[in-house]
Protein backbone atom coordinates (compact mmCIF):
# COMPACT_ATOMS: atom_id res chain seq x y z
CA UNK A 1 0.00 0.00 0.00
CA UNK A 2 1.03 3.59 -0.98
CA UNK A 3 1.25 5.78 1.75
CA UNK A 4 1.14 9.70 0.28
CA UNK A 5 3.54 12.83 1.59
CA UNK A 6 1.56 16.22 1.81
CA UNK A 7 3.71 17.27 -1.26
CA UNK A 8 2.80 14.08 -3.42
CA UNK A 9 -1.16 14.42 -2.56
CA UNK A 10 -1.15 18.31 -3.49
CA UNK A 11 0.37 17.74 -6.65
CA UNK A 12 -2.71 15.61 -7.24
CA UNK A 13 -5.17 18.48 -6.53
CA UNK A 14 -5.69 19.72 -10.12
CA UNK A 15 -5.71 16.25 -11.37
CA UNK A 16 -8.96 16.09 -8.74
CA UNK A 17 -10.29 19.35 -9.28
CA UNK A 18 -10.33 18.91 -13.41
CA UNK A 19 -11.78 15.10 -12.95
CA UNK A 20 -14.95 16.29 -9.84
CA UNK A 21 -15.30 19.35 -11.92
CA UNK A 22 -16.59 17.28 -14.58
CA UNK A 23 -18.10 14.19 -12.42
CA UNK A 24 -20.34 16.76 -10.56
CA UNK A 25 -22.81 17.50 -13.08
CA UNK A 26 -23.27 13.74 -13.63
CA UNK A 27 -23.33 12.86 -9.89
CA UNK A 28 -26.43 15.84 -9.10
CA UNK A 29 -28.19 14.22 -12.86
CA UNK A 30 -27.87 10.66 -11.05
CA UNK A 31 -29.33 11.84 -7.89
CA UNK A 32 -32.06 13.72 -9.44
CA UNK A 33 -32.96 10.47 -11.80
CA UNK A 34 -32.70 8.46 -8.49
CA UNK A 35 -35.65 10.11 -6.67
CA UNK A 36 -37.86 10.42 -9.85
CA UNK A 37 -37.29 7.00 -9.71
CA UNK A 38 -37.84 5.64 -6.49
CA UNK A 39 -40.92 8.38 -6.29
CA UNK A 40 -42.17 5.73 -9.49
CA UNK A 41 -41.76 2.68 -6.60
CA UNK A 42 -43.24 -0.23 -8.06
CA UNK A 43 -45.21 1.32 -11.52
CA UNK A 44 -45.05 -0.17 -14.51
CA UNK A 45 -42.28 0.87 -16.82
CA UNK A 46 -42.79 3.12 -19.61
CA UNK A 47 -40.57 4.39 -22.62
CA UNK A 48 -40.43 7.54 -20.02
CA UNK A 49 -38.72 5.40 -17.45
CA UNK A 50 -36.85 2.98 -19.09
CA UNK A 51 -34.93 6.30 -20.67
CA UNK A 52 -34.43 7.48 -17.12
CA UNK A 53 -32.54 4.46 -16.10
CA UNK A 54 -30.67 3.97 -19.08
CA UNK A 55 -29.66 7.46 -18.65
CA UNK A 56 -28.85 7.08 -15.06
CA UNK A 57 -27.14 3.63 -15.98
CA UNK A 58 -24.68 5.45 -18.02
CA UNK A 59 -23.98 8.19 -16.05
CA UNK A 60 -22.81 5.62 -13.23
CA UNK A 61 -20.41 4.20 -15.81
CA UNK A 62 -18.93 7.67 -16.78
CA UNK A 63 -18.68 8.79 -12.98
CA UNK A 64 -16.92 4.89 -12.63
CA UNK A 65 -14.83 5.37 -15.84
CA UNK A 66 -13.69 8.68 -14.67
CA UNK A 67 -13.48 7.67 -10.69
CA UNK A 68 -11.50 4.22 -11.21
CA UNK A 69 -8.40 5.41 -12.34
CA UNK A 70 -8.05 7.60 -8.97
CA UNK A 71 -8.83 4.87 -7.13
CA UNK A 72 -5.91 2.76 -8.99
CA UNK A 73 -3.12 5.49 -7.92
CA UNK A 74 -4.47 4.46 -4.61
CA UNK A 75 -6.91 7.32 -3.97
CA UNK A 76 -10.31 6.06 -1.58
CA UNK A 77 -13.19 8.34 -2.83
CA UNK A 78 -15.44 8.64 -0.30
CA UNK A 79 -17.43 11.01 -2.24
CA UNK A 80 -18.23 10.80 -6.08
CA UNK A 81 -18.92 14.21 -5.50
CA UNK A 82 -15.75 14.85 -4.72
CA UNK A 83 -14.38 13.65 -1.20
CA UNK A 84 -11.04 11.87 -1.08
CA UNK A 85 -8.61 10.59 1.18
CA UNK A 86 -5.01 9.48 0.45
CA UNK A 87 -3.24 6.57 2.61
CA UNK A 88 -0.56 8.58 5.33
CA UNK A 89 1.69 7.48 7.84
CA UNK A 90 1.60 10.13 11.26
CA UNK A 91 4.64 8.79 12.73
CA UNK A 92 4.15 5.50 12.98
CA UNK A 93 0.21 5.86 12.74
CA UNK A 94 -1.58 5.37 9.95
CA UNK A 95 -4.15 8.23 9.06
CA UNK A 96 -5.60 9.68 6.25
CA UNK A 97 -4.70 12.88 4.52
CA UNK A 98 -8.12 14.56 2.95
CA UNK A 99 -9.20 16.69 0.63
CA UNK A 100 -12.60 17.99 -0.68
CA UNK A 101 -13.97 19.61 -3.85
CA UNK A 102 -13.16 23.24 -3.76
CA UNK A 103 -10.39 23.03 -1.68
CA UNK A 104 -6.68 24.42 -3.54
CA UNK A 105 -4.67 21.98 -1.44
CA UNK A 106 -4.44 18.96 1.37
CA UNK A 107 -4.69 21.42 4.12
CA UNK A 108 -5.99 18.31 6.88
CA UNK A 109 -5.85 14.42 8.04
CA UNK A 110 -8.02 12.53 10.18
CA UNK A 111 -7.93 9.21 11.76
CA UNK A 112 -8.86 5.72 9.92
CA UNK A 113 -11.91 5.79 12.39
CA UNK A 114 -12.51 9.54 12.65
CA UNK A 115 -13.83 10.07 9.07
CA UNK A 116 -14.98 13.41 7.41
CA UNK A 117 -16.18 15.12 10.99
CA UNK A 118 -12.46 14.36 12.66
CA UNK A 119 -10.32 15.88 10.05
CA UNK A 120 -7.81 18.23 11.96
CA UNK A 121 -5.60 21.02 10.28
CA UNK A 122 -2.28 19.50 8.95
CA UNK A 123 0.04 21.92 11.67
CA UNK A 124 3.51 19.95 9.94
CA UNK A 125 3.51 18.91 6.32
CA UNK A 126 6.65 17.17 7.36
CA UNK A 127 4.92 14.84 10.14
CA UNK A 128 3.30 13.15 7.06
CA UNK A 129 6.38 11.10 4.85
CA UNK A 130 5.29 9.05 1.67
CA UNK A 131 5.99 4.96 2.34
CA UNK A 132 5.81 2.54 -0.65
CA UNK A 133 4.97 -0.90 1.01
CA UNK A 134 4.81 -3.83 -1.68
Amino acid sequence: MRFFSVEEANRLVPLLSSTFGRVRPWVERVQKLAEVLDALGSAPETLETRAQREERESLLERIRGELGPLQEMGLEIKGADGLVDFHARRGEEPVYLCWRFGEASVTHWHDLQAGFSGRRPIESPDDFEPTYLS
